[in-house]
């Protein structure tokens, strides 16, 4: 594991989109469902380098894109302290989030909602993250999608939430601090349709993942569906399956034999009424 996981680093603090075909980078490519071979280099989509990311900080509590394995988290943020950061950084550092039906976050001691089309990028310190503990949040993988929030279609449970993108830079760090300390109950998760996003869901261990409520009427017919995707996630396919239960394996057996993948994207474009399921034991 930590060949892999220096390989996933090379690749992100490199800023690089290809590498070289091996057994290593075949295997990280199988396991989670990312990559394109071309020739014998495998090349990488942003969000394939996203998705690596949130991997490696799920399986192993570190950031491959910043942590240091050999000083660890204190010794990078005492590193982070002693520099001057770049514009880039800056807008790294922001919590990007929204507010749905009654929901609100508290910013600076005053309570702020967001008009349709509009997201907030707030400082990690100036949320009130007690308050948003009193909250439904949903948090988002993909950033793109954020100024279309208004489009997901959620349960009447999360009807009134906060949601949060995920992170790609500095911010992942403090989302992942929101995480541990919101109610599980008051969490949900919103990843692909497909055994990478489902197996990654599982991963956080915590709160709820959203499907679609009537997942069974989707398959290898569904015109948005991505079949050559669900082929290079058979380890990632694996891996859920080993680990799903209730519900959510039944999931599992039907992404299997309908070959199903369908990417968070299409579900908010063509408004596919989600649901919740919990990831526990029964889910």
């Amino acid at each position: 594991m930590p060949a892999e996981i220096a390989a996933i680093e090379r690749l992100l603090r490199g800023g690089k989109s290809k590498v070289q075909r091996n057994q290593t980078w075949e295997k990280i490519c199988a396991e989670n469902g990312v990559g394109r071979a071309i020739g014998r280099e495998i090349h990488f989509t942003p969000l394939d380098k996203q998705r690596l990311r949130e991997y490696v900080v799920a399986e192993h509590g570190l950031d491959p894109q910043f942590d240091s394995r050999a000083g660890g988290r204190m010794a990078m943020a005492r590193l982070d302290a002693s520099e001057k950061l770049t514009p880039d950084s800056v807008f790294g550092q922001l919590l990007v989030l929204a507010t749905t039906g009654d929901a609100k976050v508290r910013v600076s001691g005053k309570d702020a909602t967001t008009p349709q089309g509009s997201v907030f990028s707030v400082r990690p310190d100036c949320l009130d993250a007690e308050h948003l503990q009193t909250q439904n949040l949903v948090i988002i993988e993909n950033g793109g999608l954020m100024p279309y929030w208004s489009d997901l279609q959620l349960p009447e449970s999360c009807k009134n939430s906060v949601i949060l993108y995920r992170g790609h830079r500095e911010n992942v760090r403090a989302v992942a601090d929101i995480v541990s300390r919101q109610p599980a109950d008051k969490l949900a998760w919103f990843f692909d349709f497909d055994p990478a996003g489902q197996a990654l869901a599982l991963d956080q261990g915590k709160g709820s993942t959203l499907v679609p409520e009537n997942w069974s009427e989707f398959g290898r017919h569904t015109p948005f569906n991505q079949p050559k995707t669900h082929r290079n996630q058979f380890v990632a396919l694996k891996k859920l399956k080993g680990r799903a239960t209730g519900e959510l394996f039944s999931i599992a057996e039907h992404m299997a034999n309908e070959e199903l993948a369908l990417m968070q994207e299409h579900l908010i474009l063509r408004h596919v009424q989600m649901k919740t399921l919990l990831l526990m034991a029964g889910s």
